[in-house]
């Protein structure tokens, strides 16, 4: 038996030419690095085959940058080596994603084509084009996973998704594997999905620092093989960047004759090629002859960036910016096919081809590139030429919509408004968006600022709707509620004279210097220093939450102080109340440095909600502690002191116990919500996580103790981001706190992972070179505003019911406003500002 079960070597290298760390030149400094490296390793597959040593290669390739554009102008042989290989039977190709995009934050529509193209695309890049073919096996960019991928992958052929189960912070966070799952396919199911999806394991270099050498690993995991009640075959699958100098070899004296890994993808193969239980393969011919040999499930929402989530693609502020820039251009075209709708086929070419030109810049600035992986900050060249497609996008988004607008408005009267609702997703074959009721306050930019109790907001049979003028720093804006059934048309006249009586609504909001309340939930300042607690009510009765700001830096964390209520007044005869407060963070060794804070509640009686907006201004601070080789391949400097900012950090009171354990709840772009529990102390010795974003935060994210929950959600308004909420745990007293970052950066220890072996793996990820990507994110703030809108909603129970859930994303895409009276102004979603990426001192890396 022992002669028949084998530990079967597949290696599998990943194609990427465009960096976020590196330019698009042809030498070190750009892709040069990796035509230099996939030639070594062509060259070194080849001369092993001549030699009668079956190695054989898994190539994954990424389509619109590198396939399409790059390669063929710089290194077309590296392609055709490639079809040979495949062509003899020797190698396999995989798909990873047509633009090598943050395909876990795509939409159904953005999904499909990222999915679809990477095969088969009209300009030829997919691999059946160039390849004749590919294994229905897909290597997600960056390690990217949802638990949506589940149904959808099925949908387009795809049989088998392969992700890190790794030693080092480089991984998908799963609970621990045996010996026989970890080396073996897996069946990946979710509660609540119908569909189920093969899940192969793949391990990286770190895993093979981990272990000593890939000879020692393979030698030791004979051994368990062995031991095993009935042996059954592993498959080692080993995956790494095809840039990466590993595969070359590192020239270090004497530890490079010692330690065969050191010695590249040459010295791996030479030191295992005479094992008689190794078999070389590649991982469709494995999942081909081997069925599943177990099933998991995973509820995060994974990556290989820093902390095993989101943090590398969404923490940075020009991540913020960007990604406001593509959802606005995602709020315009759905709110364009509602107006197609209405115009009943009467659309006008030029819309339509707009449409489809925004879709084409969108799905391409969608790439992982123009957001990370790069640390502190991102590359400035790449950073431009992301933020140029985000550009494109929006502005031909834009004037579809105002065609399309102009059409509906043709027959309109003079002054008035129209709310339309509409579907928050563009439904496909494989997703069908849903649509349901929702509440939320309405906030109308003003041309002017009007005389108190000079407006009134009237409906069509002439009934005067209960509202408000609140000014504000730029203007003034109209408050009043709306609803919907999820697909209303409702319109309204704004008068410059008060009209009749309102609709008989009960106040009860009440705003003073001391405090701001509605009902059951009330915000209380406490001045100075700043900590506001917000108290909701739950199944339990009251519970509080706190909410801070602070700024990490230099080693020591530095709260807010200086806190004073500018503002607290009560309008419509306490239909809706405002509490407006400014304070500053004093920072650095001597407290020199000031940002200011200005924070804005608005609550309304209806609606058992919190507005939060926030706006801080980060002071800049002198470039210190920056790797100067490193300022140059980025063409940007930074500060390094600026390790952790939390402008408006939140600490729910609840506290997660073994019989009640914390859980997240998350709501994704193709309209799925699913949930997973912090606590991975329970199978690793992770008790105390220092940073967690593993959430998609479409809309909203929750996190709950089973009784009572709390639900932020971001608005498009204002900014907004793909995984906006950043979480912490604490042990406490009674069992687990979390605390909650909106639009902040944590730092911290990297989590500690079950199948490491030695340590050593993570002891290398963590220190040097090798962690670049793992460094702190708030450099990126230095002298930058952040301004952002929240809904925060305590909530009863464990999963947030419909109705709050639906009420979040009416705050979070706001309805559409049709205005045909110069008093109203455009909703701030219907544009995006490019900011200016650059700063004062960037010129001097370059």
């Amino acid at each position: 038996m022992g002669d028949d079960t084998k530990i079967h070597v597949a290696f599998r290298f990943h194609v990427n030419f465009y960096h976020s760390y590196r330019g698009d030149r042809p030498d070190e400094s750009g892709f040069g690095k990796d035509i230099r490296i996939i030639r070594n390793t062509l060259s070194l597959l080849d001369g092993f085959n001549a030699a009668g040593v079956p190695v054989c290669g898994t190539w994954d390739l990424e389509n619109c940058f590198s396939l399409e554009t790059i390669m063929p102008e710089h290194c077309p042989d590296i392609i055709e080596a490639i079809r040979r290989r495949a062509g003899d039977g020797r190698d396999e190709i995989e798909i990873m994603s047509y633009n090598n995009g943050l395909l876990s934050a795509s939409n159904a529509a953005e999904f499909e084509q990222a999915t679809l193209r990477a095969v088969t695309n009209d300009s030829g890049s997919g691999v059946r084009d160039l390849f004749g073919g590919c294994a229905p096996v897909v290597r997600p960019q960056e390690m990217m996973y949802t638990p949506s991928f589940i149904r959808l992958y099925r949908r387009y052929g795809i049989e088998a998704l392969s992700l890190y189960y790794s030693a080092i912070p480089f991984t998908c966070f799963v609970p621990k594997l045996t010996v026989r799952e970890r080396f073996n396919p897996l069946v990946m199911k979710y509660p609540g999905m119908e569909s189920s999806l093969t899940v192969l394991p793949a391990h990286n270099h770190g895993d093979l620092v981990d272990n000593l050498s890939l000879r020692c690993w393979l030698k030791r995991l004979r051994k368990s093989q062995m031991a095993m009640k009935e042996p059954s075959d592993l498959l080692m699958l080993l995956d790494f960047d095809a840039d990466d100098e590993f595969w070359i070899g590192m020239d270090i004296p004497v530890l490079k004759n010692l330690f065969s890994i050191l010695r590249g993808l040459g010295g791996m193969i030479n030191s295992i090629k005479d094992l008689p239980f190794v078999k070389f393969t590649t991982p469709y011919r494995y999942l081909s002859c081997h069925p599943p040999v177990g099933e998991i499930t995973v509820g995060q929402d994974t990556a290989d960036g820093s902390f095993d989530g989101f943090a590398s693609w969404s923490e940075k502020w020009s991540n913020h910016q960007l990604w406001t820039g593509i959802e606005r251009s995602r709020v315009l075209e759905m709110q364009s096919f509602r107006l197609a709708e209405l115009l009943a086929g009467q659309v006008p070419p030029e819309a339509r081809a707009l449409m489809k030109q925004s879709f084409e810049d969108r799905l391409k600035a969608l790439s992982t590139t123009h957001f990370g992986m790069s640390a502190p900050v991102m590359n400035r060249p790449r950073l431009e030429k992301g933020a140029d497609l985000v550009h494109g996008s929006v502005d031909k988004a834009k004037r579809a919509f105002d065609m399309l607008k102009d059409g509906i408005l043709k027959a309109a009267e003079d002054g008035t408004i129209t709310i339309l609702d509409y579907t928050r997703g563009v439904p496909t074959q494989a997703v069908a968006y849903k649509t349901g009721p929702s509440k939320t306050l309405m906030r109308l930019n003003l041309a002017r600022v009007p005389e108190r109790g000079s407006v009134a907001l009237m409906d069509d049979e002439g009934n005067r709707i209960e509202s408000a003028v609140i000014e504000n720093d730029t203007g003034a804006e109209l408050l009043f509620l709306e609803e919907s059934d999820g697909a209303i048309r409702r319109r309204y006249r704004v008068t410059g004279t008060a009209g009749g009586p309102a609709q008989n609504r009960t106040g009860g909001v009440k705003a003073g210097k001391t405090g701001l309340s509605c009902g059951p939930l009330s915000v209380v300042p406490d001045i100075p220093q700043g900590a506001v607690s917000i108290t909701g009510r739950g199944d339990g009765g009251a519970w509080s939450i706190i909410l801070r700001s602070a700024i990490t830096y230099g080693g020591r964390r530095y709260d807010s102080g200086g806190w004073e209520v500018v503002r607290a007044e009560e309008f419509a005869g306490g239909q809706f109340g405002l509490m407006k407060m400014r304070g500053r963070i004093e920072f650095d060794s001597r407290g020199t440095k000031r940002a200011g804070i200005e924070r804005e509640f608005v609550v309304c009686a209806g609606l058992p909600y919190l507005y939060c907006a926030v706006t801080v201004g980060f002071p800049r601070t002198a470039m210190r502690k920056y790797d100067r080789d490193k300022a140059k391949r980025l063409q940007r400097k930074w500060d390094g002191n600026w390790q952790e900012v939390m402008p408006c950090e939140l600490m729910p009171e609840f506290t997660g116990s073994k019989e009640r354990p914390l859980r997240v709840w998350k709501h994704n772009y193709f309209g799925d919500i699913s949930s997973f529990g912090p606590d991975y102390g329970a199978w690793s010795k992770n008790r105390e996580l220092d940073s967690v974003n593993n959430q998609i935060t479409c809309g909203w994210v929750a996190v709950s103790d089973g009784k009572n929950g709390l639900l932020l959600a971001q608005s498009a308004d204002s900014l907004a981001s793909m995984a906006f909420c950043p979480m912490r745990t604490r042990l406490a007293k009674g069992g687990t706190r979390v605390y909650l970052n909106p639009f902040g950066s944590y730092t911290g220890r990297q989590y500690r992972y079950p199948s490491a072996y030695t340590g050593l793996g993570r002891k290398a990820a963590v220190s040097g070179s090798a962690s670049d990507h793992l460094k702190p994110y708030a450099p990126s703030y230095n002298g930058r505003e952040l301004k952002f809108s929240l809904m925060i909603a305590p909530y009863s129970g464990d999963k947030p019911d419909e109705k709050t859930a639906g009420d979040a994303m009416a705050f979070s895409y706001p309805y559409m406003v049709l205005s045909k009276s110069d008093f109203i102004r455009e909703q701030a979603h219907r544009s995006w500002d490019r900011p200016a990426f650059s700063q004062p001192g960037d010129e001097e890396a370059t």
